[in-house]
């Protein structure tokens, strides 16, 4: 009598531990996919923290120059820069070159800045704009029930900004800028109190 066993047992013995390195491999690819895709969201959510930071830097620089009230006083003529101020830790020709951002020494006004930890790397500026080659804008912008007869409005131009992205800055944070366009009523009578 014959036994029927397989003439070739040893033919399957590796099988199983080719199938347990193949799952290996593909666990350990499907590790590092995991990996990188969660690398990847937390750079965009360190960016996209970064980026909010930077605007509330440029928004409280803009808040600081509407809070000083010097700085919206409405001088003779219109269509120039009236006051200014740029951080410390910032370059004014890098400024100019890349935001557009100038300030003439002749402008400077340090009580625009904020007293934050971030002053160094803020700009501000506020710009008396014209207005269709006035220095007033027309009656038809002030509010319902006040006259042109008695009152004229100054058009400002106010920018808060901040930039902490120079590559020779190891703690870069980004940059931001706000610009808000600012009417000031102004008394065409004199001892008229403005509301």
């Amino acid at each position: 009598m014959r036994n029927h066993h397989d003439p070739h047992p040893h033919h399957q013995r590796g099988a199983a531990l080719a199938t347990a390195l193949l799952f290996l491999v593909i666990l350990t690819l499907l590790g590092l996919a995991a990996m990188r895709s969660g690398s990847i969201d937390l750079r965009l959510a360190q960016n996209e923290g970064t980026r909010l930071d930077a605007q509330q830097n440029a928004q409280t620089a803009l808040e600081s120059v509407r809070a000083y009230s010097a700085a919206l006083n409405v001088l003779p003529g219109s269509g120039y820069l009236q006051s200014c101020a740029i951080g410390s830790s910032l370059n004014a020709s890098s400024l100019a070159t890349q935001q557009g951002f100038s300030c003439p020494s002749a402008s400077v006004t340090a009580a625009l800045m904020p007293n934050t930890n971030y002053k160094n790397y803020l700009y501000v500026s506020v710009r008396r704009e014209q207005i269709n080659g006035n220095d007033y804008a027309p009656v038809a912008a002030l509010r319902e029930g006040d006259s042109g007869d008695r009152y004229n409005l100054a058009a400002f131009t106010i920018v808060g900004g901040y930039d902490r992205v120079a590559s020779d800055d190891t703690l870069a944070q980004g940059g931001a800028e706000v610009v808000q366009g600012v009417y000031v009523k102004v008394a065409k009578i004199r001892g008229l109190s403005q509301q």
